[in-house]
């Protein structure tokens, strides 16, 4: 038997290839997840980014706390259509990971070439956490639910001492769990409405020497920071510029490119997670008979793979990579995450790798790529765009 020999040559364009899913929105088994593994590694995407808590769910266990999980992991119900909607499901939503189904997870990415990087939001989309345990709000001891609307909750993190000793707990058992470099610690949409109205918030910020309690935002990030940093870990945020954080902050820009060419003046290390490119929640297709998906935007296979992350030449900075997110609003099933994710993974991942702007070279290869999608039994949006993909079903997937 006589093989042709062959000597590749590769090398991918970034270090940093993520895709982020938000299991807090709606969970999602942990078959789910390791079957997306599996799904990353064939696209050579080597970062699994899990956003395990919001305002509507919360999915970590954490020593000490069972509350998180037991009050925080379920809510009563979920908005139906978008932020502002006043439609609701009157469905319960709940779930939660066990320590054990975590750890196997990550032996089990880790053996596919696939890290996974943890996220908890901090200080804002933290509503669940509050549900579980008030005297970790702002107002300490008031009730709130788990929220049930999707949007910007004004229901943010207190500033006094016990939040900070929750932060340590949970960022124990997070690195406990997790071995990767990078600890995501949220810090995006954080209204600053409850501190400028609190007493004890606006002492803080005085106590502290800043200027407003606006300055409190970035003065929690540093804070919680400064514990992953102590133990060798890299701390990452949302943080669009990434002013008023320090250099060591890895920062995740998904606002505006400008926002990264700033990041990369200040020195921080960036990871590109713009939204008009990378937000797969958003419709693929401006087809009247697209499924349910986030409004304001129509993120197609040509916008996904068009996207360079903006560079800044000389600057003390650098960018490590790209970044596709799945916020999950409208995610519920694995065959809508499915649907939403591929193909445009496809094009992220074309990019990410060799960053060839070919448009017609990556039609020839998805094409082809499609029926390993379909032998997988991935149940992808249209493959060209402007056209809805047909289902198995004839519907919408389920």
């Amino acid at each position: 038997l006589l093989l042709p020999c062959v000597e590749i040559t590769d090398v991918p364009r970034h270090r940093w290839r993520g895709f982020m899913l938000d299991v807090a929105r709606h969970f999602q088994p942990v078959s789910l997840l390791r079957r997306y593994v599996e799904l990353l590694a064939l696209h050579k995407i080597n970062v699994l980014q899990l956003h395990l808590t919001d305002d509507q769910g919360w999915r970590l266990p954490v020593p000490g706390y069972p509350r998180l999980t037991e009050v925080g992991g379920r809510r009563a119900e979920s908005m139906v259509g978008p932020a502002g909607s006043t439609v609701f499901d009157g469905v319960p939503h709940e779930g939660a990971y066990t320590r054990r189904e975590l750890t196997d997870l990550v032996a089990h990415a880790a053996a596919h070439g696939v890290t996974v990087v943890p996220e908890i939001e901090l200080p804002g989309h933290a509503r669940a956490a509050i549900a579980a345990y008030p005297e970790l709000g702002t107002v300490p001891g008031r009730p709130v639910d788990v929220w049930t609307r999707w949007g910007v909750c004004d229901t943010v993190l207190g500033v006094h001492e016990p939040v900070f000793a929750f932060c340590r707990a949970v960022l124990d058992e997070v690195l406990d769990i997790f071995p990767a470099q990078h600890v995501h610690i949220g810090g995006d949409e954080c209204p600053t409405t409850e501190w400028a109205a609190s007493p004890a918030a606006r002492a803080r910020a005085a106590a502290e020497g800043l200027a407003d309690t606006d300055a409190l935002h970035g003065w929690f990030l540093r804070r919680v920071g400064e514990q992953l940093l102590e133990h060798g870990r890299t701390p990452v945020a949302w943080a669009e510029t990434g002013e008023g954080l320090p250099p060591e902050f890895t920062v995740m820009t998904w606002r505006e490119p400008e926002h990264t060419r700033i990041a990369l003046k200040r020195g921080h290390r960036v990871i590109s997670a713009q939204h008009r490119a990378a937000y797969l929640d958003y419709a693929q297709t401006g087809s009247p008979d697209e499924p349910p998906a986030q409004p304001g935007a129509v993120v197609d296979l040509p916008a996904v793979h068009g996207h360079a992350p903006p560079s800044e030449p000389g600057a003390p900075g650098e960018l490590i990579g790209m970044q596709a997110q799945l916020w999950s609003e409208f995610a519920v099933t694995p065959a809508q995450v499915d649907r939403l994710v591929f193909p445009r993974l496809c094009a992220f991942a074309d990019r990410a790798w060799h960053g060839s702007p070919s448009w017609s070279g990556f039609q020839g290869r998805l094409v082809a790529h499609s029926a390993r999608l379909a032998a997988l039994g991935v149940r992808h949006g249209p493959l060209h765009p402007h056209v809805t993909a047909p289902h198995r079903s004839g519907k919408e997937p389920s």
